[in-house]
This record gives C-alpha cells, structure tokens and sequence, in this order.
C-alpha cells in the first residue's frame, strides 16, 4: 500500500452543523431556503454572472459569458489580486461605462444581490463549497470540472441544487459539442454492434515542478481563503498557481484534471449513470523527482459486468492510439469509434479497421448553462451537477484505488465500498473550519 490516508469521517454531525451555521457565508444565508423562487428572466433581460477564479480557465468564463446576448460579468472574485488585471481590462472593452465590482472573498460576492450567476473556476477543492454556498444564496452555478474534490462532495453537490432549486452545469464542454453528441448518438444507432470497452486517454505532456522551498505569501493574496476546506500548510510557490493539481489535498492528478473530460465521455459513450462495481490502479510518479505527489503514468479499470472502462494517463513521451492522444476509443463487435480531442469523431469497421462514418463540430456549452438558467430548467443543461458528480467520482475512485495500491469492490446504490472501512474513510475529508461542506443538504 503505498500510502495511509489518516482522513476520516466527521461522525459528529451534530458538532459539524453548529460549526457551519456559526460561519459568517452561512450566517448571510440563513433565510435563502425559505426564500421565493425568483422570477423567470424573460429573453431581454440581463443575467449578471460572478465569476471565481480569473485565472487561467477563468479568463475563458469571463470571456464566454460577455459573449452572451443579454448576459453581463458584473463580479469577479479571486484570492490574488495580482492576477485580475487581463479579466478587467476584457470587461472594459465590453462594457467601458461598468466596470466589474472585485471581491477578494467569496463569501463578499455571494452577499451581493446584483449577481444572479456564480461561474467557479478556482482550484479543485473549492468547487463544492462554492456550489453549496452559492445555491443556499440562490445563484445558479456554472462549475469547473471535476465538480468535486471528493466523491462525498459532489453527492451533496448534487443534493444542494435540487433541493434549493438552482440550474447547476457542469464545465465539461465537451458535452455541448456537436461532434461528441453524434459520436454517442452513432453509438446509440448500434451501427458499432455491442460496445464490449471503452477507453479514455490522457496523453498529455506534464515535466517536472521541480523542488522549491516554502516562502513568505505574496503581497495581494489571502491565503487562508486559498487554503479554505484544505489542511493547514506553509506557503509554496509549487503548490500555488496550477501546480496545485498535482498535490492531494488541493488537486486530484490529470485524471481528474485534463482526464474528466474524457472519463465523462467514456461513461456516457456506454450509458452508465450509477458507480462501477470493481475498480482497480497502478502507477506512479515516474521519469523524475520533484514536489508532486499524484502519479503521471496511470492505468484504471472499472468493471461493470457487461461492458468494461478502461483509462490511461501518460505524462511522459509516448505514442497515440488510433490517431488519438487526448479523446476516446470505444470497441464494439463491428467496429470501434474513437473521439479525438473534442470536436472530431472517426469510426473503423472490420478486422482491416476500414473507416466508416465521421464527422465534426463544436459547440457553446455557456450558451447552454444561460437557456437553462432563462427557463429555469434543469432538463435542458448537457451536463447537469448529477453528470458531473458521477464522472467526477470515477476519477476520485480511480485515485482511491492508486493510493491503497489494490482493487476495491464497490456498492454503487450507496456511493461507498463494500466492507472496507479504509477505503470509505477517503470518500471524504476532515475540513478546516470554517470552511466545512456540509455532510447533509437541507
């Protein structure tokens, strides 16, 4: 077993919920359960989003939303205020005579009664929540993928939007893209025969971080909300800015950072909507030495009992399968069908892999999160919290299974394992008040 994870469950419900009602997010939304569904916004009227997290990924919700008829970026929140200045300066061309309001701290810009929209793109552990808070706030969500940290979080992800009626996408675009949805509606067809695998790729050059020495937390950045439902640490530039995927406590490895993507698409390829039942990994942090801690070369299996997932991360030189490096490959008894990237799908038929039907096409999945938001219905989302947490889960299970180092029997009506305790206690984690994800919704 390569590591013990000393997390475990917060039996003490009791204690966890007076903790969560003491915090100041949890004072200011009190009432929000109880209060009015708002009002359906007609086609003319402005939606106004706040978007968490303007750097990297969230540049693109900036942007993506200001492309928007009828949608406005009044908000933009993020712990560092060094690295605001290229979402202003976007939202200045936009909209020159309205300027954006900044909140360091998210619990400021869910107070704010001119936001009807939060748009999450921080770092993986505050995804739930963001999304918990910003639903008890009665803001609709638009949320990076994975949706969770954890395969615990994203079930009371899931529980938070339903029962606060809010519209929760999830930002797996790839879902919206014409491409991918002929792709499945081919696999659908049956024209593939019995789909017996599929396989998600990540082939996705990552070198070392290298090693650097815990220093003083820049001038402009709240650490502690940084940190938020994390353990308590020093500063380290190595753990900071995007290198944070690749530290347990903030990150989940590329399978849950580039490899969501195409775990969602391999799940939804072979119609799963409930956990596997077996799911099993090996592999490491190989080819060199540094600060990170999740593996660069990953196999996984999930088994199901009629149909198999595989997935592979390779962070290292390596060579494409079928033409393909980041994408899918599903295997049916005619022929198999492969999803290279996002907006290309090719299909092969007989032993000689002689190619058949394809096709391409993009697509905008914030032009789909909006109509729902406008129709306030949830049925018409491509990638609802519900898909999101489970895609998320089946990176969160394949890392579960890489750190106990054996495979692990699953019980997918309850989301947990079957007889291990040990395994259980990593579905969740003890969080660091008083930012807490509630254990129950409601």
């Amino acid at each position: 077993m390569r590591e013990r994870n000393r997390r475990h469950f917060l039996h003490d419900t009791a204690a966890l919920a007076a903790a969560i009602a003491a915090t100041p997010a949890a004072r200011v939304m009190a009432a929000a359960e109880d209060a009015p569904e708002p009002a359906r916004p007609s086609a003319n009227e402005t939606i106004r989003v706040g978007v968490v997290g303007v750097k990297g990924r969230g540049m693109s919700h900036v942007e993506g939303f200001s492309e928007q008829p009828n949608v406005k970026v009044t908000a933009i929140c993020d712990i560092d205020e060094n690295v605001i200045g290229p979402a202003k300066d976007h939202l200045a061309k936009v909209a020159p005579k309205s300027p954006p309001k900044f909140y360091q701290d998210i619990r400021k810009l869910l107070e704010d009664k001119d936001v009807d929209v939060i748009s999450i793109a921080t770092p993986n552990h505050w995804h739930a929540l963001a999304t918990i808070w910003a639903c008890q706030a009665g803001k609709d969500v638009y949320v990076e993928k994975p949706v969770s940290h954890n395969v615990s979080e994203g079930r009371r992800m899931v529980e938070a939007a339903r029962h606060y009626n809010r519209v929760v996408q999830t930002g797996t675009q790839c879902r919206s893209h014409k491409a991918v949805q002929d792709a499945v509606a081919f696999l659908r067809s049956g024209k593939l025969g019995e789909v017996y695998m599929a396989k998600g790729l990540c082939y996705k050059p990552r070198g070392s971080i290298g090693h650097k020495p815990d220093g003083e937390v820049p001038k402009g950045v709240d650490f502690n909300i940084w940190l938020g439902p994390a353990p308590e640490r020093p500063f380290n530039p190595n753990r900071f800015h995007y290198n944070w995927h690749w530290f347990w406590d903030t990150g989940n490895g590329d399978l849950g950072n580039q490899g969501i993507h195409q775990m969602d698409l391999a799940r939804w390829g072979i119609d799963k909507k409930e956990f596997p039942k077996t799911v099993m990994s090996s592999g490491g942090r190989f080819g060199y030495k540094d600060d990170g801690e999740t593996p660069n070369t990953l196999s996984t299996f999930f088994e199901f009992g009629d149909v198999e997932l595989q997935f592979e991360v390779r962070g290292l030189i390596t060579n494409p399968e079928q033409e393909v490096k980041i994408g899918n490959i599903f295997y049916g008894t005619e022929g198999i069908l492969t999803i290279d990237g996002y907006t290309t799908w090719r299909t092969y038929f007989g032993p000689k892999l002689e190619q058949g039907a394809n096709g391409k096409g993009g697509g905008d999945h914030f032009a789909n999160f909006i109509k729902a938001v406008r129709a306030r219905d949830s049925k018409l989302l491509n990638a609802d919290i519900e898909e999101g947490h489970l895609s998320s889960a089946y990176c969160h299970l394949g890392n579960i299974a890489y750190r106990l180092g054996r495979k692990l029997h699953i019980n997918p009506a309850s989301e947990s394992f079957l007889n291990d305790p040990e395994a259980d206690a990593m579905l969740t984690r003890q969080y660091r008040e008083p930012f807490v994800v509630p254990p129950k919704i409601g």
